[in-house]
């Protein structure tokens, strides 16, 4: 079994945390330019700000990256983003992985109780 390393992470964590590619891309932003401010990112991945914010809301909500918060000496503050240490990214990825382990041997299972008729229905009801 051939293993492409790369595609298969990238897949996985699309996966594992319900994310698209824009939350990707801005993921390994963060990885590279750590901490970053939304308009950083913005430049970087070439959206708008509103449509980085949406995807660092996600990335927020999924635990994966972080927020902290600079104040200004003009007055006001400035949010940093900046991705979770690795240890925890790390766990959070095993985590995922039994969850799904667990469920396709419940699948599995569930398979092996029915008829050939039952197996078909079954897959033909998720296309």
């Amino acid at each position: 079994m051939e293993f492409k390393c790369e595609e298969h992470i990238r897949c996985t964590l699309k996966c594992a945390f319900d994310l698209s590619c824009l939350d990707l891309e801005i993921y390994v932003t963060l990885l590279k330019k750590n901490p970053a401010t939304i308009e950083e990112i913005s430049e970087l991945v070439g959206k708008d700000k509103s449509t980085v914010y949406k995807s660092l809301q996600k990335l927020l909500e999924r635990g994966l990256i972080e927020r902290d918060y600079r104040i200004l000496r003009s007055g006001g503050y400035r949010y940093l983003y900046k991705p979770i240490p690795f240890n925890e990214f790390k766990e959070q990825m095993l985590r995922t992985v039994e969850r799904w382990s667990r469920a396709l041997m419940e699948s599995i299972s569930e398979l092996e109780k029915m008829d050939k008729r039952g197996i078909q229905r079954a897959l033909e009801s998720v296309l």
